[in-house]
């Protein structure tokens, strides 16, 4: 019965103690701005102005490829020299080469090959065909030369220089 009597104590302690509610104002809640929103305006194309072209237009060759330099352009586009080989037989110095000729064409000019050490000029060839001129078929073609020079140039630096500037054949 202390129990009981103790519990109906505990009981009637927490039922009559007061409580107190706190009121708290919260501020008034205002309403989220609205993004501003400015749209950006399509971007138009600004106008390219170009001055008219003054002058002749390009030339263009068989392939459409814009002729700049006449001296040169079938040599620089359309020609490959390759497998070139210095060499002396019987007192004589001899060139042995084959020149591609990528253009759908036959190709006539002149090339020739100057042999230089320290700047000086110690001997030159031209290349020729065996049509002896050097017209150049589709394809690849043996051209030869005959050096002259009294010294062995075989080892020397060279330089191909044009003569007569590649062309079509008519």
């Amino acid at each position: 019965m202390k129990r009981l009597l103790l519990l109906l104590f505990v009981l009637l302690l927490i039922g009559c103690s007061s409580q107190e509610a706190h009121l708290i104002y919260l501020p008034e809640s205002t309403p989220t701005p609205a993004p501003m929103y400015t749209p950006t305006p399509q971007p138009e194309p600004q106008p390219i102005n170009v001055d008219p072209v003054v002058g002749e237009g390009f030339q263009t060759d068989v392939n459409g490829i814009p002729i700049l330099d006449e001296r040169t352009h079938y040599f620089d586009q359309y020609l490959k020299i390759s497998q070139m080989r210095v060499y002396e037989e019987n007192g004589e110095t001899l060139i042995d080469a084959v020149i591609t000729n990528d253009y759908p064409g036959k190709l006539t000019g002149g090339l020739r090959i100057t042999f230089t050490e320290n700047g000086v000029k110690l001997g030159y060839a031209d290349l020729l065909t065996a049509s002896g001129d050097l017209l150049l078929m589709p394809g690849e073609n043996r051209v030869y030369a005959d050096v002259r020079t009294e010294v062995d140039v075989q080892m020397m630096d060279f330089s191909i220089d044009i003569t007569k500037p590649f062309l079509p054949e008519q």
